[in-house]
């Protein structure tokens, strides 16, 4: 199955579509402004798709054109789709982790070309007709949109090239797409698994209200309340099996070579100390929290989302937008939600310290949070066995 870029998607502006005709008439003319922007803005859903590209690092554009000429060569009648270019993020590259390619029918071989299929991923779309220079612009205001909606970024931002012809230079009509977690869905999946569909629904209550143009504030209201029937029909190891399982997808290539490190030296210090020089060539600047074993418990923190706005903080919500990588709990105005709600940043981090060092955590406690009014977040994992720090 290709990709469903087409008129057949769900392709309303739901914010309108929210709105009775007189109420919309009745919005002050900023507001109406805002949502026509929005209006522009469709949710399309990629379905697991067979893809043939060439996956390798670029500065820019123009690296692509012989790589688009060989998957052309090599393709042919087993192109199902439009050319597609992937950047992906939170992978060590130089550059940009870059893939170009195209939906296909079924295999094909060739030189660096590889045939895999794409996972089911939804995205914010909004069609480019400009320069191909400007299209950062375009990008952006799908990721400015998404803070509005309180969801967060999958490590995805995708280039559809409508018009490209065989031959031809890049160019022309381009649908840009940012990918984002549909994590109100997976929520539902979670609860459905670890506590039964009757329970779950009585949880999820009010999410089918939910739908991606859901703006930040009621969708923070709806969390909190759902959170809170969380806390009332489970214990803290489920709660911690649910929401850890709702973070985003963490790449494996960001995982392997601090993997490496472990399995060469057995100590987690140096794992430590690899991803601390690490995290200081980056915005965030380091942790807040160091992480830390004391026998079986790991004890690991959050990094700011942007470190230096973070040091500069005076106020609780000066420290919250700049420490905070969750759109809903950064951008909401008044954000009352358990901190249990911290277990999905523990879920981006169990995906990190299960595989290095070979077990599979089953219990956590938050041990700081921003949604408490710590100055920071922070969990502890208990472990199966001792761990030599």
């Amino acid at each position: 199955m290709g990709f469903c870029f087409g008129g057949g998607c769900d392709r309303r502006c739901f914010i309108r579509a929210g709105f009775g005709t007189a109420a919309w008439a009745a919005l002050p003319a900023p507001l109406r402004a805002e949502a026509e922007t929005a209006s522009e803005i469709s949710v399309v859903i990629r379905p697991p798709t067979l893809f043939a590209g060439i996956r390798a690092p670029i500065t820019e554009r123009a690296q692509l054109e012989p790589r688009i000429k060989a998957l052309e060569a090599v393709c042919g009648d087993a192109i199902a789709g439009p050319l597609t270019h992937i950047f992906r993020f939170d992978t060590e590259v130089e550059g940009f982790d870059s893939e170009i390619g195209f939906p296909v029918s079924s295999e094909v071989e060739g030189e660096s070309i590889a045939t895999h299929t794409l996972r089911e991923m939804h995205f914010y779309s909004r069609r480019h007709d400009g320069p191909l220079d400007t299209l950062r612009t375009t990008a952006r205001s799908l990721y400015e949109y998404m803070n509005t909606t309180g969801l967060s970024p999958e490590l995805e931002l995708v280039e559809v090239y409508r018009d490209h012809r065989p031959g031809a230079p890049l160019g022309g009509r381009v649908e840009v797409m940012a990918s984002f977690l549909a994590w109100p869905e997976v929520y539902r999946s979670q609860l459905e698994r670890v506590l039964g569909r009757d329970t779950a629904a009585g949880i999820w209550r009010g999410g089918e209200t939910m739908t991606p143009h859901t703006p930040v504030d009621p969708r923070c209201a709806w969390v909190a309340a759902s959170i809170g029937r969380l806390k009332q029909h489970s214990t803290t190891d489920q709660q911690f099996d649910i929401l850890s399982r709702v973070a985003l997808v963490r790449p494996a290539e960001g995982i392997e070579p601090y993997k490496a490190i472990y399995d060469e030296t057995g100590d987690i210090g140096a794992v430590f100390r690899a991803q601390e020089a690490k995290l200081a060539t980056t915005r965030t600047g380091g942790f807040v929290d160091p992480p830390r074993v004391d026998g079986t418990t790991l004890h690991i923190s959050k990094v700011p989302y942007n470190g230096e706005a973070y040091r500069k903080a005076t106020t609780p919500r000066e420290r919250r937008q700049a420490f905070c990588f969750c759109n809903l709990i950064r951008e909401a105005e008044n954000p009352e939600v358990d901190p249990i709600f911290c277990y999905r940043a523990a879920g981006w981090a169990r995906q990190f310290w299960e595989p290095i060092l070979g077990v599979e955590f089953s219990s956590c406690s938050i041990t700081h949070s921003i949604l408490k009014g710590d100055g920071f977040c922070a969990w502890d994992y208990r472990l199966p066995r001792p761990l030599r720090a």
